[in-house]
Order: C-alpha cells, then sequence, then structure tokens
C-alpha cells in the first residue's frame, strides 16, 4: 500500500513538471524537450520549431529545431515580417517599439534563423515572431551567429540534418530595453546534435561585438552549456549516447 501511495505520488510530481514540447511537438527533441524548473515559462509550438519563452524576459529561454535539406533548400524568400506573436498573452509579448528604442545598438536577432524556414512562406513568416527573437548585439548577430548559423546549414547540406537548441543566458546585472522591458542577455548558446553519427557540439557567446575568426573559442561541450543555464537538454538521453554530452566533434 505504502509502495502504490509513493508511486502516486511520484507520478504527480512528474507530472506537475511535464514539458508541453514533448506531447505537442516532440519531433523537434530525439532525447525529450530540454527541462528546466522555471515558473514564468510559457511553450510554444510553431511549425518548424518550439519555444520556451519567459514571460519576465520577454524572450525565450530556448527554441529548439529540426534542421533538414529540405528545411533550408525551399523556395520562400525573407520578407522581415518582424511582428508580435499572438500566441502570447498581450502583456507577455515583446514589441516592435521595444527594439525601435535600441537605436543601432541592437538587432532583432534569430534564435531559429530564417535560413533555416524555407519550405514555404508561411513557415519562413513565422521565424519572424517576435518570441524568435532577443535583442542581440548588432556585430554579433551580422557576424559570428550569422557564421555558425551558415556552418549548421553547411553541415545539414553534407550529411541531412541536426538537431539544434539556441537560447539566451541572463547573468546578474543584465540590462532591458523598450516600455516593455525587454531582457538583454549576456550570453547566447547554441546545441547542436547529430543522432545519427552521435556528434556533437555547442557554443556560448557573450552578446557583444566578437571577432568571426574567434568562432571555435567559443565551443563547448552540452554539459558546459547546461552548467550555464540550469537545462537539462537531454532528459530522454539513452545509455548508448551519453557521451554526447561531454565530446565536442561537430
Amino acid at each position: 500500500m505504502k509502495k502504490i501511495i509513493f508511486l502516486s505520488i511520484l507520478l504527480a510530481f512528474s507530472n506537475a513538471f511535464a514539458n508541453p514540447i514533448d506531447d505537442k511537438c516532440p519531433q523537434f527533441t530525439p532525447y525529450g524537450a530540454p527541462a528546466i524548473n522555471l515558473k514564468t515559462s510559457v511553450y510554444l509550438c510553431k511549425t518548424n520549431y518550439a519555444i520556451n519563452y519567459d514571460t519576465t524576459t520577454k524572450t525565450a529561454v530556448y527554441v529548439v529545431e529540426h534542421v533538414t535539406k529540405a528545411a533550408i533548400t525551399g523556395p520562400a524568400k525573407r520578407k522581415d515580417d518582424f511582428r508580435p506573436d499572438p500566441a502570447l498573452p498581450k502583456e507577455a509579448q515583446s514589441q516592435l517599439a521595444d527594439y525601435a528604442t535600441a537605436g543601432n545598438i541592437y538587432d532583432r536577432g534569430h534564435l531559429v534563423p530564417a535560413g533555416d524556414n524555407t519550405q514555404n512562406d508561411l513557415i519562413m513568416s513565422e521565424s519572424f515572431f517576435l518570441s524568435n527573437m532577443v535583442p542581440q548585439v548588432a556585430n554579433n548577430n551580422r557576424g559570428i551567429w550569422k557564421q555558425l548559423e551558415t556552418k549548421v546549414r553547411d553541415y545539414v547540406s553534407k550529411f541531412d540534418d541536426v538537431y539544434v537548441a539556441s537560447g539566451t543566458i541572463y547573468d546578474k546585472g543584465y540590462t532591458s530595453i523598450g516600455p516593455n522591458k525587454v531582457g538583454v542577455p549576456t550570453r547566447l548558446f547554441k546545441v547542436i546534435i547529430d543522432v545519427k553519427t552521435l556528434k556533437a557540439s555547442a557554443y556560448i557567446f557573450p552578446n557583444k561585438a566578437l571577432p568571426v575568426q574567434d568562432l571555435e573559442k567559443f565551443k563547448v561541450s552540452i554539459k558546459d552549456v547546461e552548467v550555464a543555464t540550469g537545462i537539462n537538454f537531454n532528459p530522454k538521453l539513452p545509455a548508448n549516447a551519453t557521451a554526447l554530452e561531454t565530446v565536442k566533434t561537430w
């Protein structure tokens, strides 16, 4: 009887922290949706990606995507239709006016890049929701971050597909922009996994101007990103794939 009661409590506890991405759009996370205990999270599923969105910073904690050859070789062209995400409550949205106050310092930096969403115009348009944007130092967004995005697509062109998680880190003392106080991340990360070859790697960049040629200096392991963020990126990782957490082979 005690065992039954204990099991019921355990299941209730587990379900309380279940990640909706696992239920609604698991196609983006082969080893389970990244797990973090954050009470201000809202979860959103789009056609090509899913978001864990923080209603406090009004930016994503992380976005997850499955980058395929079809996703990067489609006919859709970029149209820059940046706009608030209507799937979010009004009070949780970032607005174009928030970014207008940033001048030339910050871009509306994509976490899931437009170049990974070329299958059709609808999918491309979804990549321009402000829920997929962060205030990113312009040089960073257009330089080293863009180079990493290109590296991911080059890899997919050769080896078929990868799973990617991109997101934000807010260290103590972070600032904000605009009337809605959109948080400016102090650091940005990207985690890349090839499940076919069990190759993986990750990067953490400070949100500042960085030399493009320094890309590989910011390469870390998935475990390093987990320590920095408190996120468990692969909660359902099988025993034969645990090396993914510590390698830098991608």
